[in-house]
């Protein structure tokens, strides 16, 4: 069976609302964190970082900190290259810059908050105290602070990349000079999109064990992808991969961020097979914020051609992302303007584009993936004109979209990037949205607030999402990887079920929804479903990220339940004398189809598969578990749309988001509660990201927000009453019909959000294109608008 194969799952426990299983252990505080666990004889780890954006290391003396009572070593690069150079990062793509980040700077410091040196201790009090003891003298070296100075390229960020460029692409370079001379309307703007920080409540964090009896390390880490993780720790440092378990224990958010490879596990794991006893370090705020990726920071140049009629006729789309000081692992700096690229057009239909890329290098932490990576800068722009065009046109924003959304009598479509959309609901979409909003009587009320001098606005925006990431659908990202997700189900012998997956959770439900999936795939309650993650020593997989847990979770679960089904038809047909194709599975148990008298319940059958031999058919195969993998056949979209009512003060340039709307299409939803709280986390993130946080560097390439209360997380006073509706169309690429949603909202969210702060302001002749959208940069607006 291919890996790709859909399987029927019936729907019983899939579309409800089943109640978290992890609920009880969260809320009572009993969840194991990373930072919670404790082994004998463990050490800590604090590291030494860099005050300087860019500097020559020219002296460093440890001697004073390994003097110290409690301390039990300490290294600098230098000891560390022995064993590993790095972490080196690319993607097999003509033109591209590798780049390979140290474990510890050993020569040359590239962003503030690099590490320098390491310090191992009795406790995390001891090893920061040792690490004030540590005498370093740096040459400063010229820093290339911004993306000009970057093309600029007077100085180099990072020497191993030429002229500070990672990679220029053009995705699509259709001829739209012609387009653009004949439209009846060109909307254009450069948006400046922040800098951001996923900033999970939980930091990082890993610990190593390392047995020289058996020569056998054991890693925990609070990471999205342990399985790469562990194949990472293998080729970086040189150890049998066989000997390496990469542990999970529970996330507090992960976001993306925890989706990457970083130099301090790198360090970790040397150090504990060095010393010969555990060792953990957890990151504290300020080394989050400094060390940790960041995200979102692209800036983008975007025009639109629009007829008289209001269709849009050409897109033109230049993107530069700030890359800083080396490419992320896996991702790249490709994670941001590489990855948006593609899906420039999103739901509409504009048969010429021209998408252009470019990365560039500067003296900052390394970028990284967020919640939404590249897509979100791009809604950003292209909604946000796209709402500027309908107040020229005098016509509104829903009618505008509804004019060239892509319609069910166009598909299968592919657009100007070669992403083919085979079903969604964008005028259902649209429609729905407008009838949440009222948009007639929103805009009466805009009125009246406006006499009485208040200033409301409504923005918004209508999305798709590639979801389920698979083969293809990295592949149509020009990421030439193949992905393998395993899950194993197995029946117990007193019928219980027990999933192990290589999806790990963050947050995301697993141990209800993927319970669920198992559940009507054997016919078996929810409750007698236990799903085990979080260790490679059971299964491989690329792990959880890009909205890919549904999916590759209901596909590899769905095949191999479905080997374990069939197993158990053939005994039961057998033992009740009918054929195996007329057993039906279901109410925890077997029963020949149309006579429901004559059934089993499951722990009979599977005690008679476990304990009764004399009960197999001829020729019968008793394992009663199966692994199987998934990966969709093609690229799998969600699609959806939101809309922010938002006031402005001009007095005080403060902005209250008044309400949201929320319409998803994830097909056939596994559970509605989750589904509506990712939904409102996401609305959360999107309202910071583009009113509140900026990850801020001066001249200098220091980072002058390094706490929170500098870098501003929205809180409940932030985020308003939500309001979300449901449309499904089931894919016919994934057991059940199930879609991904879990980076919707920060994909077109935050388009909505500037998008109605551009509205209620354009009575003063003001678009913003800078973020975040703060009272400072309000009141720089209103000094600057023109008359």
């Amino acid at each position: 069976m291919s890996k790709d194969q859909v399987v029927e799952i019936r729907k019983q426990a899939i579309g409800q609302s089943v109640p978290n299983k992890e609920s009880a252990t969260l809320l009572t505080g009993r969840a194991e964190y990373i930072a919670d666990i404790s082994l004998p004889g463990m050490l800590h780890a604090a590291f030494v970082r860099s005050p300087f954006a860019h500097a020559k290391i020219t002296h460093i003396d440890v001697s004073a900190a390994s003097d110290m009572a409690g301390v039990e070593l300490v290294w600098t690069g230098a000891d560390v290259l022995i064993h590993t150079p790095g972490i080196t990062s690319s993607v097999d793509r003509e033109g591209f810059v590798p780049t390979t980040q140290p474990a510890i700077a050993h020569d040359i410091v590239r962003f503030v908050g690099e590490t320098v040196a390491v310090v191992v201790a009795t406790s995390r009090q001891i090893a920061e105290d040792a690490l004030e003891l540590i005498d370093i003298d740096y040459e400063e070296l010229p820093v290339v602070a911004n993306i000009e100075q970057a093309h600029a390229a007077t100085a180099l960020a990072n020497e191993a990349v030429p002229n500070n460029v990672y990679f220029r692409n053009t995705r699509v370079n259709h001829e739209v000079d012609d387009a653009f001379s004949n439209a009846a309307l060109v909307v254009d703007g450069v948006f400046h999109n922040n800098r951001v920080s996923a900033a999970p409540i939980e930091t990082r964090g890993c610990i190593a064990q390392h047995e020289w009896t058996s020569g056998l390390t054991t890693f925990w880490s609070a990471t999205q992808m342990p399985g790469i993780l562990r194949t990472m720790l293998a080729m970086f440092l040189q150890i049998p991969e066989q000997t390496i378990e990469v542990i999970t224990p529970q996330v507090g958010g992960g976001f993306g961020q925890k989706a990457h490879v970083f130099p301090e596990e790198l360090t970790v794991c040397l150090l504990a097979r060095e010393i010969g006893r555990p060792i953990s370090w957890i990151e504290d705020r300020q080394e989050n914020l400094l060390s940790a990726t960041h995200a979102k920071h692209q800036l983008n140049s975007m025009a639109l051609a629009i007829d008289e009629a209001g269709k849009f006729l050409a897109i033109k789309h230049h993107s530069t992302t700030d890359g800083g000081a080396y490419n992320c692992l896996p991702w790249t700096v490709g994670v941001e303007s590489e990855c948006g690229a593609p899906i420039v057009t999103s739901t509409y239909k504009i048969e010429l584009a021209r998408a252009e890329t470019i990365e560039v290098a500067t003296n900052k932490c390394p970028i990284g993936s967020y919640r939404g990576v590249g897509y979100t800068a791009g809604h950003i722009a292209r909604e946000n004109l796209i709402d500027r065009a309908a107040r020229k046109l005098k016509i509104s924003p829903f009618e505008i979209r509804r004019r060239n959304v892509l319609l069910s009598e166009d598909f299968p479509y592919t657009n100007a990037t070669g992403l083919i959309t085979r079903e969604g609901t964008f005028l259902e979409t649209v429609n729905t949205l407008e009838r949440m909003v009222d948009y007639d009587s929103f805009r009466q009320r805009q009125t009246a607030a406006r006499a009485e001098g208040k200033y409301l606005g409504l923005g918004l925006s209508i999305f798709n999402e590639v979801t389920g990431m698979g083969t293809r659908a990295l592949n149509f990202l020009d990421l030439p990887i193949t992905t393998h997700d395993t899950s194993t189900v197995r029946v117990d012998p007193t019928g219980t079920v027990t999933v192990t997956t290589s999806l790990v959770s963050a947050g995301q439900s697993h141990a209800t929804t993927l319970a669920q999936v198992a559940a009507d795939a054997l016919g078996v309650p929810v409750d007698n479903v236990v799903v085990r993650s979080g260790s490679t020593a059971n299964t491989q997989g690329l792990g959880t990220w890009a909205s890919r847990g549904a999916v590759i979770g209901a596909g590899s679960i769905g095949r191999a339940a479905d080997v374990v089904r069939e197993k158990i038809k053939q005994i039961a047909g057998h033992m009740l004398e009918v054929s195996p194709a007329d057993i039906e599975l279901a109410d925890n148990g077997v029963r020949v189809a149309g006579v429901p008298t004559r059934s089993m319940t499951m722990a009979e059958v599977a005690g008679a598969i476990y304990f009764a031999e004399a009960a197999h058919p001829e020729n019968f195969d008793p394992t009663l578990e199966a692994t199987a993998t998934f990966d969709p056949a093609d690229l799998v979209l969600a699609n959806g749309g939101h809309a922010a009512i938002a006031e402005v003060d001009i007095d005080t340039g403060i902005v209250r988001i008044e309400k949201f709307f929320a319409v998803e299409d994830c097909g056939q939803m596994i559970n509605p509660m989750v589904v509506e709280g990712q939904i409102r986390g996401g609305i959360a993130q999107a309202i910071g990201s583009c009113m509140l946080e900026d990850l801020v560097h001066d001249e200098n390439g220091q980072l002058t927000t390094t706490t929170l209360m500098d870098y501003l997380l929205p809180t409940s006073m932030d985020v308003p009453d939500i309001e979300i509706e449901h449309l499904e169309t089931p894919t016919d690429l994934v057991p059940g019909g199930i879609k991904g949603m879990g980076e919707s909202a920060m994909i077109s969210a935050p388009a909505a959000v500037v998008g109605a702060v551009n509205d209620a302001l354009a009575c003063c002749n003001i678009f913003i294109q800078q973020y975040p959208i703060s009272p400072e940069r309000i009141f720089q607006e209103l000094q600057n608008a023109p008359n």
